[in-house]
Parts: structure tokens; C-alpha cells; sequence
């Protein structure tokens, strides 16, 4: 009975492990549902059918030929050239914001970039970005299609027409970098298109917390335009004296990019440009709990009209008479409607997303799931036959096998033939009369045998 059963489940085992098999070449082999190419034609081309005409009657002699003019041929007009598509893309940046965490040694900050594809094919768009003095970058990620490369100093966003991709840098800002007001630019890039350039500036949503000074400075709102130009507009800047001495005060306006301070208010003693960006009005004594208002004219040049917002900042200082000098800052916003046509993307900055693996996902995973799959189908099909055997192995139908009902050794998973007993166990035979090898029979006289009808032929 074994052995046909270990016959049994070793067919069972092989007929699994083909259909596994078959299984497998199936459905790695996609060319078995391919359908046949309509265009591809099996059968052999027909030539056309060959029409005769029937001839000409000859022309009577009476009768002049005619002739006939050749029809012209139609004019055909050549088909015009495709319209290029449209290519054209924009981008905006954000400020780096900081607020009262900075005041207390945290310079973490976010900068985002936000870029969009205004174009009807679809574009790669590339860029980098410089940092001002004092802040750096300290990582970075990308969503909608967007990342990060070099370090988080440069970016890659592959869009669709009409997508948009934002970047988000990770900078941490020093402690001494308000004192410095610098700012910051985005280069953006598509191929074969003048690259874009926009700006921004590390701002501070509260004030330093320095007693004895205060300096406010108003909003700028520029009017709408259709086409961005060249315009002026007046910062009114006011800093007081909250102090209990008299000092000395100054005016420092530092500019964004564009921008520039053409006219100093009457109220400057002395004035200089300390670079491009930074101008300086001495404001002479100003007396403790007095106000001192300025206005500065600023030109804005049409590139940077075009870029608005625009954030700049004032820098105010007071220095009594025999004590140290203070210090203070603001900022101030140059904000106006869009120009036509112009977009202002959002800049403001996302969750980070989910890690993963690649940017696009192949067959690959899918079909190595199907094969993990039917092998494990397969697994568990021969685990499942071995254990039936093993079962069916165990049952004591034969002579001879033991079948304990107490516990058994786990590690014998099935009955063994008991040994066979000695000679000395077995039961006693029965005695036979021993049988002679041949037998002597006496000779019969000659005649009948009595009792017999058996009768001697007569001579």
C-alpha cells in the first residue's frame, strides 16, 4: 500500500510543478495575445484587371480631324507649414521668512520655487539659486514632479502644458544676518529659451528686540500698467527716539534688485551710497521720545515692475552720548497688480512627500508579483501533498505496524514494522509421519485381483 501511495503523490508533485511552469511561460510570454497587424496583408497582390478598348473606326475621307486642346491639369496647392507650438514658461519665489524663533537662535527657514509650463508641448525646467551673506542651504525636496540634485542646489521639473512644480530648500539663516539685509536669486532655464531671473530676500516678520529705538516704514503699491516701465514711488520711513537721552541717528535703505534710491529727504544732514543697494541718510541729534519722518524716492526699473512683490528693508540707529549704539530693522513690501498675461504662482511650501523608490514605475514589480505568487501557490500545493503522504504513511492499515494510542516522539513522524521474533517464540509445529522416499510394493500374482472385474486376456 506504500508504495502506490509514494506513487500516487509524486505524480501529483510533477503534475504541479508543470502546470507551475506552464503558468509562468504564460504569462511572461505577452506575445501570445498579440493580434495580428491589420495593415500586413497574407495574401499575395492581385494585379488589376487589363481592360481592352474596342479600335478606333477609321475616319471617313470626308470628315477633318479635330483636334482637341489637352485638358490642364488641376493646381495643386502646397500644404502649409505646421504652426509651431507655443513655448513659454514663468516662475516665482518666495521670501525666506523668519520670526521670533530667530531672535532666540533658531534660523531655520523655507525657500520655495514655483514654476510652471505656459507652453502646449511638454518641457523640462532646470535651475539653481544663490543665497545671500549668512544663510545657506541645508537640504531640500520636490513634489508634482519636481527634485532636488547637487547637494539642493540645483533643481529639475520635467511638466506636462499647464503643470506646475514647486521646490522646497531647507536654509538656516546666521544669527548676525539681519545686520547684513542681502538678497538672493533664482535662475530658471527651459531648453533652447531665455533663462529667468527672480529674486528674493531673508525678511523678518517681527522686529529685533532692542529697547530705546523704533523705525517703521510704509507699504509701497504701484498702480496697474499693461506693459512694465519705469516709475517712481516715495518709502516713508519714520525712526523715534524711545530712549531717555538724546543720540545721534541714521537711515540706511537697502533695495531689491531693480530698484534704486534717487532722491534723499531734506532731513539727511549728509547722504552716500555704501554700495548699490545701500544707501545712508545722517539724521543729526534726535531728542529722546522725538520722531524723525523720511521719505525716500525710489525708481523702479521695468524688470523689476515686472517681478512684484519686491521686499526691501530699512536699518535704523540711535547712539547716545556715552553709551553704546543700537540698532534696529524693518522691512518693506513694493507690491502692484499682475501685468497682463502674468500669473503669480503659489509660493507657499508643502508637505514633504512620501519617499519612494523611482520617478516612474515599469512591468517590472508587476510581474515579479505574479511569479512570487504562483510559486507560492505552488509551495504550499506540494507542502500540502507531502503532508497528506506523510498522513497517509502513519495510518496502520498493514500487518505489522504498531499504532501506539499513547504519545509519540515527535521526531518519528510515522509507525516502523515491529522486529520479528526469534525461533524461540514461535509456537511448536506439528509433528508429521515421516514419509519414505520410495515405497516397495508387494507383486500381485498373476490373474484377476479379487474383488476387481479386471480379467487376464486370454492367450
Amino acid at each position: 500500500m506504500e508504495a502506490p501511495a509514494r506513487r500516487r503523490a509524486r505524480l501529483r508533485a510533477a503534475f504541479v510543478a508543470l502546470s507551475t511552469s506552464c503558468a509562468l511561460l504564460f504569462t511572461l510570454t505577452p506575445a501570445a495575445y498579440a493580434e495580428p497587424d491589420p495593415e500586413e496583408s497574407t495574401t499575395a497582390p492581385t494585379d488589376p484587371p487589363v481592360t481592352t478598348e474596342p479600335p478606333t473606326p477609321p475616319a471617313s475621307p470626308t470628315e477633318k480631324p479635330t483636334t482637341q486642346s489637352p485638358t490642364p491639369r488641376p493646381t495643386t496647392k502646397a500644404p502649409p507649414p505646421p504652426a509651431q507650438k507655443v513655448r513659454k514658461f514663468t516662475v516665482s519665489v518666495s521670501d525666506v521668512v523668519l520670526g521670533d524663533a530667530y531672535w532666540q537662535g533658531n534660523g531655520a527657514s523655507k525657500l520655495v520655487v514655483s514654476v510652471q509650463n505656459l507652453g502646449e508641448t511638454p518641457e523640462t525646467i532646470t535651475g539653481f539659486y544663490t543665497f545671500p551673506s549668512g544663510t545657506r542651504a541645508t537640504g531640500g525636496y520636490g513634489i508634482d514632479g519636481c527634485r532636488t540634485s547637487n547637494g539642493t542646489l540645483s533643481f529639475s521639473c520635467p511638466l506636462a502644458p499647464g503643470k506646475i512644480g514647486r521646490i522646497v530648500v531647507d536654509v538656516d539663516v546666521a544669527p548676525d544676518a539681519w545686520r547684513l539685509s542681502g538678497s538672493g536669486n533664482v535662475t530658471a532655464v527651459m531648453e533652447n529659451f531665455p533663462e529667468k531671473v527672480r529674486n528674493f530676500s531673508i525678511t523678518f516678520s517681527t522686529k529685533p528686540p532692542v529697547p530705546g529705538i523704533e523705525l517703521t516704514a510704509d507699504p509701497l503699491t504701484l498702480p496697474s500698467q499693461a506693459t512694465p516701465r519705469t516709475e517712481t514711488a516715495t518709502l516713508q520711513v519714520k525712526l523715534r527716539n524711545t530712549g531717555s537721552a538724546k543720540a545721534v541717528g541714521a537711515v540706511e535703505v537697502v533695495t531689491p534688485p531693480g530698484v534704486d534710491v534717487v532722491s534723499f529727504p531734506s532731513v539727511c544732514r549728509a547722504q552716500r551710497k555704501l554700495s548699490p543697494e545701500r544707501s545712508r541718510c545722517e539724521l543729526g541729534d534726535v531728542a529722546a521720545g522725538k520722531e524723525v519722518p523720511a521719505g525716500f524716492v525710489l525708481s523702479i526699473s521695468a524688470s523689476a515692475r515686472a517681478e512684484v512683490p519686491l521686499t526691501g528693508a530699512v536699518h535704523g540707529y540711535l547712539a547716545p552720548i556715552g553709551l553704546d549704539p543700537v540698532e534696529t530693522r524693518t522691512d518693506y513690501k513694493i507690491t502692484g497688480p499682475p501685468l497682463a498675461g502674468e500669473v503669480e504662482l503659489p509660493t507657499d511650501a508643502p508637505a514633504s512627500p512620501v519617499a519612494v523608490t523611482g520617478s516612474q514605475l515599469s512591468s517590472l514589480p508587476f510581474i515579479g508579483g505574479i511569479i512570487g505568487l504562483v510559486a507560492l501557490v505552488g509551495f504550499l500545493v506540494v507542502f500540502s501533498l507531502r503532508r497528506r503522504l506523510r498522513d497517509e504513511s502513519a495510518t496502520p492499515d498493514e500487518p505489522g505496524m504498531r499504532d501506539d494510542s499513547g504519545p509519540r516522539d515527535d521526531a518519528s513522524q510515522r509507525l516502523v514494522p515491529e522486529p520479528r521474533r526469534s525461533d524461540e517464540d514461535l509456537p511448536p509445529l506439528p509433528q508429521r509421519t515421516p514419509m519414505p522416499r520410495s515405497l516397495t510394493l508387494p507383486r500381485l500374482p498373476k490373474g484377476p485381483v479379487a474383488g476387481s472385474s479386471f480379467r487376464q486376456p486370454e492367450e
